[in-house]
Order: structure tokens, then sequence, then C-alpha cells
């Protein structure tokens, strides 16, 4: 076999070994988990219909690799894409993420406005009426992780999340 093969089949073996799951809740961080895990999902909805919803994950990786965040499917939205705002520019300056979004290994991933963020385009319904919807985080290698977020109507109403320090207010 080739050496791509063989790296290829073990990436794919660690991968279908590690262990994926949504937390309901803060986790302890004096203890964090050895797995991959989705701390807070968020949803903010503007208030005007043609505005595009924004998104915002905090992914623990407990484990000892690296994993890759390749796409998100939802149950409400067509189409989701990834962007990255430059350090010190604002929102609106963000560029869209070219292919996959790595989480190393004991570290996490915290989406905020003016870093990476998900956008949320093409509602499936109406949004006014819900209060969650479902995200499928689907990571290179094929594993999926679902995860429910949280429908928010105001910026103010974001989880800024400090890893071990608590969680507080605007994003």
């Amino acid at each position: 076999m080739n050496r791509a093969l063989l790296t290829t089949m073990a990436l794919a073996g660690f991968f279908a070994a590690t262990p994926l799951e949504a937390s309901d809740g803060p986790l302890d961080h004096a203890n964090p988990p050895k797995f991959l895990t989705v701390e807070h999902a968020e949803i903010l909805v503007p208030g005007r219909d043609d505005a595009i919803a924004e998104g915002y994950l905090t992914i623990w990786n407990g484990t000892n690799q690296q994993v890759s965040l390749a796409s998100i499917r939802s149950d409400a939205f067509g189409r989701i894409s990834v962007v990255r705002s430059a350090f010190g520019s604002g929102p609106s300056a963000a560029m869209p993420v070219e292919g996959i979004l790595p989480v190393p290994g004991h570290a996490e991933l915290t989406m905020r406005a003016s870093g990476v963020r998900l956008l949320l385009e093409e509602p499936l319904s109406r949004l006014d009426g819900l209060a969650d919807s479902r995200l499928t985080l689907v990571f290179e290698g094929g594993q999926e992780l679902k995860v429910t977020a949280d429908i928010i109507r105001s910026r103010d109403q974001l989880t800024i999340h400090h890893h071990g320090l608590g969680d507080t207010g605007i994003n």
C-alpha cells in the first residue's frame, strides 16, 4: 500500500474512534472531557426579513488529535457558510473560510462576531416562531455531531464563552 493510503486509513480509524457529544450545559473546565463536544450553539436571527442570520458555536476538542469541521447542515437554513473577520476589522469585513476549519487537540474553537462565525441563509420556513434549530456538524472523515442551537433575537443575548471562567453576555 502507498503511504498516503495508509495515513488516510489510520486517520479514518482514529476519527471513527473519536467520541463526539453535544453538551447539555457547562463543562467542568477543571477536568475537561476527553472527547469532542459543543458547549454552546446559538443562532442570532435578525429582526429584518432580508438580513442574514449568524451562528455561533463553542467546540471543545478534548482529544489528542486535531479534528476538522468540513461542513454544517441545518433543518432551518438552506445554506450555511463559515466566515472570518480579520483582527481589528469590523464584522462587515468578513471573508469566506475556504475548506476545513481545524480544531486542534485539547483546544477550543469559540466563534465570535469579530472572528470566525456562521452565516445562515435561505431560511426554509419562517423563523419568528422558532426557539431552537438543529445543526449537523460534519467533520473531515464523515463523522457527524448533531446539536440544538438556541435562537437568539438580539446580539446582547449571545453568550460570551470564557473557557474555565464562566460565561457572560455580549459576544
